[in-house]
């Protein structure tokens, strides 16, 4: 499973073209963050969608690796750049267990720039810089050239996790609509695409925790699509081909959704777009 290679881009559930108008601007501030290797060949075996299951109704079991409680002041204070967002490096215990000022209540959060396994704190893909420098001008001047888009360095964990996230599963959606023309469904690369959807509906697959408001949206686009990806990765196209092409149609539409909203706060003038996009 590769994503260089000359593939159809996705159209976008709804239209960019009256959204897409170059404007200057900077850096977006951060809000007080609350706490909340080539892609799939990279990924182990994982085990079945019933596993998946039971995994998932157990996770109020789930620790991260790092099992010290600090409070949001010490990251802050530690690992906050100039921006305000706390980034903690994969090397450095990512996952961590934060108290909420003046409450005993403690929540775990991710604060890498990718999705991990929240217990072995470990990408679950492979995290090079080749699959960024591929992956980001992709949802970037690849989309619109004419738009003004924010760094590399000035995007939130979130959004660097979904530039790298999405842009893995879009091809992974693109063998899998192949496999669905050739009704051949042998091929490694489809193998490799339906792994890394399972992969990515676990729950122990964490994304990073929002640190802007709007990674709040994202965040919401990107679990609803993962979780449309985890069905299609538990069904059996062979046994009922119209069922899984049209739960493709739902994986498709839900990271579409997710890939289009990437492309707005990746921009400069991401609030004026969101309104225009999705309104006041």
């Amino acid at each position: 499973m590769r994503w260089i290679q000359p593939i159809r881009v996705f159209t976008l559930i709804f239209s960019l073209a009256a959204v897409l108008s170059a404007c200057g601007g900077g850096a977006k501030e951060a809000a007080s963050p609350e706490p909340a290797q080539e892609a799939a060949e990279a990924t182990a075996a994982e085990p079945s969608s019933a596993d998946t299951a039971k995994e998932n109704s157990e996770s109020n079991a789930a620790e991260p690796a790092s099992d010290a409680t600090e409070t949001l002041k010490e990251l802050q204070d530690q690992y906050a750049d100039k921006l305000g967002y706390i980034r903690i490096p994969l090397d450095d215990h990512p996952v961590r267990r934060v108290s909420e000022e003046g409450s005993k209540n403690i929540n775990v959060a991710n604060y890498s720039d990718t999705v991990v396994d929240m217990n072995a704190e470990v990408p679950i893909h492979a995290n090079t810089q080749r699959l960024i420098d591929d992956a980001f001008p992709f949802f970037t001047t690849v989309q619109a050239p004419d738009v003004s888009y924010i760094t590399w360095d000035e995007a939130t964990n979130l959004e660097r996790a979904m530039v790298k996230t999405l842009f893995i599963s879009r091809e992974g959606l693109l063998i899998t609509e192949d496999a669905m023309n050739n009704k051949d469904y042998s091929s490694q690369s489809f193998q490799d695409s339906m792994d890394f959807f399972r992969v990515t509906a676990k729950f122990e697959s964490m994304a990073p925790v929002a640190q802007h408001p709007y990674d709040i949206t994202l965040s919401e686009l990107y679990d609803k699509a993962r979780k449309s990806w985890g069905e299609l990765a538990a069904m059996d196209p062979e046994q009922d081909e119209a069922a899984f092409a049209e739960k493709y149609q739902t994986a498709r539409t839900d990271a579409n959704n997710a890939m289009g909203l990437l492309n707005i706060l990746l921009s400069t003038n991401e609030e004026e777009r969101m309104e225009q996009t999705y309104g006041k």
